[in-house]
């Protein structure tokens, strides 16, 4: 059993089974990637389909074809790997953000870091509806100019060589563990 802050005002639960904790972390995680996770799937069975495909054009003793499929095998294997990185981080950002809008409330200063891509903007969203300020945060994305088509980084729209920065592959990938102070999950 664990439990959280005296001084939390979620008083319903002040412990819970680790079992009932890890299903919510779980669930959050699943939300807060969800395209992410969505994308190793199509990683996985873009793998599998090239992988038979290669396999095949090898056997046949197409070469080019080979060659082809066999870099698209690779491309589809790296993807699973990447998104899950990413996914990983944008729960360590939901978890921070969560214990900010818990301890601060709702400011545009402290969402600020966090409007860089879709999936950044995702993990925010469900911090904001486990505590209260999903129309806030809605609002506040509206009056930047996001919308639900907004998909790509637009860091990374202005400046193309930002992906070749260690910085950017830090915060996308490698974001450090972060461990809620207020909250199981």
């Amino acid at each position: 059993m664990q439990t959280i802050p005296a001084n939390s005002p979620f008083t319903i639960q002040r412990t819970a089974p680790n079992g009932v904790i890890w299903r919510k972390r779980v669930l959050r995680y699943v939300q807060t990637g969800y395209l992410l996770h969505l994308m190793a799937l199509a990683g996985i069975a873009g793998f599998i389909l090239f992988l038979k495909l290669t396999l095949r054009a090898f056997h046949e003793g197409q070469v080019g074809m080979t060659v082809l499929n066999l870099y698209l095998t690779l491309y589809f294997f790296s993807l699973p790997i990447f998104s899950q990185l990413d996914a990983r981080s944008r729960y360590q950002n939901y978890k921070m953000i969560k214990d900010k809008f818990y301890a601060y409330g709702f400011d545009e200063r402290i969402v600020r870091p966090f409007v860089f891509s879709k999936c950044q903007r995702d993990a925010i969203v469900v911090a904001a509806k486990d505590l209260n300020l999903h129309d806030k945060l809605q609002s506040h994305f509206h009056q930047l100019g996001f919308r639900w088509y907004h998909i790509l980084p637009h860091l990374v729209v202005k400046n193309p060589k930002l992906l070749f920065t260690k910085t950017y592959w830090q915060k996308t990938l490698f974001v450090k563990t972060y461990q809620s102070r207020y909250f199981l999950w």
